[in-house]
């Protein structure tokens, strides 16, 4: 073999190393900032109410649904031995939208269901579930609270015209912490 022909060989080696970690880096920021919104949105649940009369006795469980991405999915699992409001947190691929409203206390909508979200958005409009969204997309259209990354970092915005039905009760602190807060009638 050739100097030549060795040297372009381990020259697309290093190459095909190079190319390979930097998707597997890329793969650990996704799964990072996927975490990262699990999280986030575990800690907003942390700053709403919900009407009394949702829950039937004070051991029923705050139910995440999760529309899409199932990484959203197994993060949220990963965070359900941490209570909210002093309740276990059970977390479930969202129902049918006849269903949602009724089996659902947190809606997370992951990802690029854009066209069906509207479904569910509709299903919950008016009920104590606290929906969230990915980049601003439903934050017009219904959802509640909307999530970005900006500056690599997660931002929020809360939508009041989205919740002035829900019977939800959000907290001022968490208003105060938001990137931005649509009023009713002012949009998101």
């Amino acid at each position: 073999m050739s100097f030549k022909s060795l040297t372009m060989r381990f020259s697309y080696a290093i190459l095909v190393a190079i190319l390979l970690a930097g998707t597997q880096v890329r793969a650990e920021d996704s799964a990072a900032e996927v975490s990262v919104k699990a999280a986030i949105v575990h800690k907003i649940a942390k700053f709403v109410s919900w009407p009394e009369q949702r829950f039937d006795a004070d051991n029923d469980q705050l139910r995440f649904c999760v529309l899409g991405d199932e990484r959203i999915l197994t993060a949220f699992e990963k965070l359900s031995d941490r209570p909210s409001h002093g309740r276990e947190i059970d977390v479930q691929v969202a129902p049918m939208p006849t269903e949602v409203a009724t089996s659902c206390d947190v809606l997370y909508l992951a990802g690029d269901e854009q066209r069906e979200a509207r479904e569910w958005l509709d299903a919950v409009a008016g009920q104590p579930v606290l929906t969230f969204a990915e980049s601003g997309r439903y934050a017009g259209d219904g959802s509640i609270v909307s999530m970005a990354i900006r500056r690599n970092k997660v931002r929020f915005s809360i939508n009041l015209d989205a919740n002035k039905d829900s019977q939800l009760r959000i907290s001022a602190q968490l208003l105060q912490l938001a990137a931005q807060v649509a009023t009713p009638g002012h949009g998101a």
